[in-house]
C-alpha cells in the first residue's frame, strides 16, 4: 500500500513539474522561442533628428509585433557611389541598403542579392507593379525592391503666371513653353522664365527629358552590344533647343551653372517662372518661404517626339554577403515597410505629426502597387495641406514615364552630358552636333564597351 502511494505521489510530482515547465515556457517572450536575427539598414535618421528617430522606433516596434525575433538596427549613412564599392568589398556594408534608381550596375557587379524567388513566393506579389522593378532587372531576374519614387513634372509659380496673364496650367508643348517663358521673363525685376540645372551630374540628369521629348535616347542595345545613342539627330535637336533658350530667346536664369537647390531658392524668391520638379521638391520650396497655394505642378511639355516624364527614386537591395537568415529577415522588413506606406492609418498619423510640427512633407508619386485604395485617397485629401501630392498630374504622367538609362548613369551625367550642356549655355558659338558626337563616342568607348 505504501509502495502504491509512493508511486502515485511521484507521478503527481512529475506531472506538476511538467506543468510548471510548460507554463514557464508560455510566459517567456516569443523571441526566446527562436534565434534572434539582427538586420542593419542604411540611411536611417541621424542622431540630431529626434522626431525622425521617434517615428522610426515606433515603426520598428510595430514591425516587431509581427516579427519579434527580428531586431532592426540602422546607420545614418546614405548611399554614395564613391564609397559603396569599398564598403561592399570590405564587408562593412549594411544588410539592407537604400540606393538610387540609377544604380542598376550594382546587380551586374554582384553587389545585390537576387530577390526573384523571394518576390515570386511573396504572398502580396500580385499587388506589386513589376514595371517599377525595371531599373534592377537583369536577364529576367529581380535584384531590388522599390521603396519610393518620383515622376518629373513642371513646377510653376502660380503668382507669376497670374501676373503674366497666363492660365493656371503648365505649357503643353515646346512651342507654348517658349512663349510662356518669354512672357514670364522680366530682366528689370530679375525674373527668368525657366530655371535650368547647369552644373555637375545634375545638369546631365536634367537633360534626359528634353532628349526623350525630341524622340532621342541615350543607350541602346544592337546585336548584343550596348551603344551610345545621344549623338543621333533627335538628341542634337534637343540640345539646339536648349541653346536657343539661352541665346535666341534669353529666358534662362543669370546663374547658368546652378544646382537644384539654387533653383529652389530662386523659385521661392519669385525669380523663376518654371523649373523641373517633383513631389519631394515642394517641401523645400515651402521651407524657403513660399506658400503651398502658389506652387503649381504639371506635365512636362510635349516635344517633337512626344511626351516623356522621367521616373526615378529609391530601391532596397539586400547584401548578398549577409547570412541567409539575415537576408530572409531583411526581405520581411522591406516588404512590410513598403506595404505599410500604403496604410491609411499610418498616413494619417504622418499627416497629424507634420501638422503639429507646422511642416510640409511629400507622398511618393511612383505607382509601386497596382491596387486602388479609396480610404488611402481620402486620407491624402484630408491632409493635402501638409502631405504634398498632385495625383491627377502623376496619373497622366505615368502614361509617359521613362526610367533612367540602365548603365553608368552617374558617369554619363557628370562626365559627358553636363560638359556638353555647359558648353551650349556659355558659348554662343558652340556646335551641339560636335559636342554630342564627341561625348557619345567617349562614353561608349570608356563605359558601354564594358557591358557584357
Amino acid at each position: 500500500m505504501k509502495k502504491r502511494f509512493l508511486i502515485v505521489t511521484l507521478i503527481i510530482v512529475a506531472i506538476a513539474a511538467i506543468m510548471i515547465a510548460i507554463n514557464s515556457k508560455r510566459n517567456e517572450p516569443q523571441t526566446a522561442l527562436k534565434d534572434k536575427v539582427v538586420v542593419v539598414i542604411n540611411d536611417g535618421p541621424k542622431e540630431t533628428d529626434k522626431d525622425g528617430i521617434k517615428r522610426f522606433k515606433e515603426e520598428i516596434a510595430e514591425f516587431n509585433l509581427l516579427y519579434p525575433n527580428i531586431e532592426i538596427k540602422w546607420t545614418a549613412r546614405p548611399y554614395s557611389p564613391d564609397s559603396f564599392s569599398t564598403s561592399m568589398a570590405g564587408g562593412t556594408a549594411e544588410d539592407v541598403i537604400l540606393v538610387w534608381a540609377t544604380e542598376g550596375y550594382i546587380a551586374d557587379r554582384g553587389y545585390a542579392l537576387d530577390l526573384t524567388e523571394m518576390i515570386n513566393q511573396w504572398e502580396d506579389k500580385d499587388k506589386l507593379n513589376l514595371d517599377i522593378l525595371k531599373p534592377f532587372v537583369r536577364n529576367g531576374r529581380y535584384y531590388a525592391f522599390p521603396c519610393n519614387g518620383y515622376i518629373m513634372g513642371m513646377c510653376y509659380n502660380k503668382k507669376l503666371f497670374r501676373q503674366a496673364g497666363l492660365d493656371d496650367n503648365a505649357p503643353a508643348d515646346w512651342g507654348s513653353f517658349v512663349e510662356y517663358a518669354k512672357k514670364l521673363t522680366d530682366r528689370e525685376k530679375g525674373i527668368a522664365g525657366f530655371g535650368i540645372m547647369g552644373k555637375d551630374a545634375q545638369a546631365g540628369w536634367g537633360l534626359l527629358n528634353w532628349i526623350w521629348q525630341a524622340g532621342g535616347d541615350f543607350e541602346k542595345e544592337e546585336n548584343g552590344k550596348w551603344k551610345a545613342a545621344f549623338d543621333e539627330p533627335e538628341a542634337i535637336e534637343a540640345m539646339q533647343f536648349l541653346k536657343d533658350l539661352r541665346w535666341k530667346h534669353d529666358v534662362l536664369q543669370t546663374n547658368l551653372l546652378a544646382l537644384m537647390d539654387d533653383l529652389r531658392k530662386s523659385f521661392s524668391a519669385g525669380q523663376l517662372g518654371m523649373f523641373f520638379g517633383t513631389n519631394d521638391t515642394v517641401p523645400g520650396l515651402v521651407q524657403y518661404g513660399m506658400k503651398l497655394s502658389d506652387i503649381g505642378m504639371g506635365l512636362l511639355p510635349e516635344g517633337p517626339g512626344g511626351r516623356a516624364n522621367q521616373m526615378g527614386g529609391s530601391y532596397f537591395i539586400i547584401n548578398p554577403k549577409s547570412t541567409k537568415k539575415v537576408q530572409e529577415a531583411a526581405f520581411k522588413w522591406l516588404t512590410w515597410y513598403s506595404l505599410k506606406m500604403q496604410d491609411p492609418e499610418r498616413l494619417g498619423e504622418y499627416g497629424e505629426s507634420y501638422r503639429k510640427l507646422n511642416k510640409v512633407w511629400y507622398i511618393s508619386a511612383l505607382p509601386i502597387f497596382n491596387t486602388s485604395n479609396k480610404e488611402l485617397d481620402a486620407v491624402k485629401e484630408e491632409y493635402k495641406d501638409v502631405l504634398v501630392d498632385y495625383p491627377e498630374v502623376w496619373q497622366e504622367a505615368a502614361k509617359y514615364i521613362k526610367p533612367e538609362p540602365p548603365y553608368f548613369c552617374q558617369q554619363l551625367y557628370s562626365e559627358y552630358l553636363s560638359p556638353a550642356l555647359q558648353a551650349v549655355l556659355t558659348n554662343k558659338n558652340a556646335n551641339p552636333a560636335d559636342l554630342m558626337t564627341k561625348a557619345a563616342r567617349g562614353f561608349e568607348d570608356r563605359f558601354l564597351k564594358r557591358v557584357k
